[in-house]
């Protein structure tokens, strides 16, 4: 009959390093969810971001597209009824006046305010 004593510390050893691995991959695989898991919630995140941007971004070409109308028909009002030019370059506002030819020019002023401050009342 074979002695399984001497087979014991090798058995024991074996154990402990089967042990050993398998808490190695159960970490690993853990660590690797959860960090798919981030990526994803990351992924959704950007994506309703990007899909608020691209509504915005109808938003404001609707808006630059009836800007544009109101400034074509101001253009045409005032050339057709007041014989005035209305021109618009770079950062100037200029008006001729075709009867008498005079001209002004005034710079294009841009207010930035944000929609939760209450716009300053100037006296």
């Amino acid at each position: 009959m074979p002695d399984f004593g001497a087979f014991l510390p090798v058995l024991s050893i074996m154990i402990a390093l089967g042990a050993a691995i398998s808490v190695v991959i159960a970490f690993l695989g853990n660590r690797n969810r959860g960090l798919s898991e981030v990526q994803s919630s990351t992924i959704t995140a950007l994506q309703a971001q990007n899909q608020a941007q691209e509504q915005q971004i109808k938003i404001l070409e609707k808006k630059i597209t009836r800007l544009e109308g109101v400034l074509s028909t101001l253009q045409y009002t005032l050339r057709e009824r007041r014989r005035l030019r209305l021109e618009i370059k770079d950062e100037f506002v200029i008006l001729y006046d075709e009867r008498t030819g005079a001209e002004i020019t005034v710079p294009v002023q841009i207010h930035i305010t944000d929609k939760h401050e209450a716009i300053p009342k100037e006296d």
